[in-house]
């Protein structure tokens, strides 16, 4: 018989153990969906977790909406060919890019007021902040152009050149900035303090076209969705492409959930790819899709809320089929007038 104290120690290193393993993986359900009547362009999101908000970029325009209620509770207007949004609580600021308008609008994060205007160029889309070098950093795709932004006052304080098109921009909190470069099949590694690119990372021929991107800060790896269907894993500190997996279709923002080592990739086709992570042990890295959850055609972009478990995307309800844009060559959809929403997706004990 086992006296109960040597019971008690022969369980403790177990007890001890249990707090550090890794979750069992969630399994992620769309539970509704947010009604924004409105233009039917979109593109990217973005969460602030501590006021309980999500930003949708919206044809002219920034909703807000308040993730408690799942109601808009205001607008962020004139931001003609609205992108990306960027948000850096430290300063009270939030910024919005305007593609066709060529400008970066900045507005309080309280009032949601508009502060300035930034003229940057025709052609700014994704935008992101930059906690380390406390900078907000704009990419343009038509004059292939870097720029920098000061949060606190909305001046623009520096800028960078490119050989490429720009497309979307992560920060690994360290210093370092990574751009997808989207015609050259190239990610810059970027300084943004001495606005200089360090080096660059070549992705093709496993990525070609680089379009969303995501960061895991822990192992330094980066996510990349791919114009050829792909996510391809990038060591960011060796600088090769150590992993792809397919996608149902074109993807076109990524995010990464460090809580549960989950990417979470939407495709255009309505499908949601999870993808877990394998932990770094020397053995090499491992990736498989454990998930593929039907959205809803056209919801290819997404962000996340790591504290509430959710996924918000962007789409309409699709009526049709068009041809190709002038030099394009992947067809368009048509959209209901009004139609534009955003779905809610969350994740549950698997």
């Amino acid at each position: 018989m086992i006296k109960p104290r040597l019971l008690a120690l022969a369980l403790l290193p177990g007890l001890c153990a249990a707090p550090f393993a890794r979750a069992a993986t969630p399994r992620f359900h769309v539970a509704g969906q947010i009604a924004l009547p409105g233009p039917v362009k979109w593109d990217y999101l973005a969460t602030d977790p501590a006021a309980h908000r999500i930003f949708a970029a919206q044809g002219d325009r920034v909703d807000v909406i308040d993730t408690r209620t799942q109601r808009r509770i205001g607008t962020i207007g004139n931001v003609r060919g609205t992108h990306g949004i960027a948000l850096a609580p430290r300063f009270g600021h939030g910024f919005a890019t305007a593609g066709i308008a060529g400008t970066v609008t900045m507005f309080d994060l309280k009032t949601l007021r508009t502060i300035r205007t930034i003229d940057v160029g025709r052609g700014p889309d994704g935008i992101a902040y930059d906690p380390s070098s406390r900078l907000v950093l704009v990419p343009n795709e038509v004059s292939q152009t870097l720029f920098a932004i000061d949060p606190a006052n909305g001046r623009i304080v520096g800028s960078l050149p490119f050989h490429a098109d720009p497309e979307f921009i992560v920060a690994d909190g360290r210093g370092r900035v990574y751009l997808n470069l989207k015609s050259a099949n190239r990610i810059a590694v970027i300084d943004p303090r001495a606005m200089t690119i360090l080096r660059e990372i070549d992705v093709a021929p496993a990525c070609t076209g680089p379009t969303g991107l995501a960061i895991d800060r822990a192992d330094m790896r980066l996510f990349v969705s791919c114009r050829n269907d792909v996510l391809a894993v990038v060591d960011a500190r060796g600088g090769k492409v150590v992993a792809s997996l397919p996608l149902p279709g074109f993807a076109d923002a990524v995010r990464y959930d460090a809580r549960d080592a989950l990417v979470l990739a939407p495709s255009i086709d309505g499908t949601l790819s999870i993808v877990r992570a394998s932990p770094k042990d020397g053995s090499g890295d491992e990736y498989r899709v454990i998930q593929r959850l039907g959205t809803a055609p056209g919801a290819r972009t997404l962000t996340f809320d790591a504290t509430t478990r959710t996924a918000y995307l962007s789409t309409a309800k699709q009526v049709g089929m068009l041809p190709p844009a002038p030099g394009k060559t992947y067809p368009r959809r048509a959209f209901k007038p009004g139609s534009f929403h955003v779905l809610v997706v969350r994740a549950s004990a698997p």
